[in-house]
């Protein structure tokens, strides 16, 4: 009796820690798909950008660059591919804008390599 309790303790608090799913249907904004469009985007809009990484400004934040200009993207090591990447490389990030007092950014949630 003391297992059933025990496993259904942790089967209830492992629940609110579950991938959950993503509405993407009628009324959620597009993501923005140019570096021009994303510095003119509110805060917190999804991206998803195609173009390179042409400098690393420091350990997280890199400069990139696509057809319509450049901005910062905000990338964690975790993020970053396996594969080595450099300013020829390129690339498409999945994220979301961050607006601050004085600049744009984009934080990735994912970057891949494309061919």
């Amino acid at each position: 009796m003391k297992t059933i309790t025990v496993l259904l303790t942790a089967a209830a608090l492992s629940l609110p820690f579950a991938a959950q799913a993503e509405f993407t249907g009628p009324g959620v904004p597009a993501a923005v798909t140019t570096v021009a469009a994303a510095q003119k985007a509110a805060d917190d809009t999804p991206v998803t950008l195609e173009g390179k990484i042409v400098r690393q400004i420091d350990h997280k934040r890199y400069e990139f660059r696509d057809a319509t200009g450049t901005m910062t993207v905000k990338i964690s090591q975790k993020r970053l591919p396996a594969q080595k990447i450099d300013q020829n490389s390129k690339l498409r990030i999945v994220g979301e804008v961050d607006k601050e007092l004085t600049s744009t950014k984009v934080d990735a949630k994912l970057v891949e390599v494309l061919p």
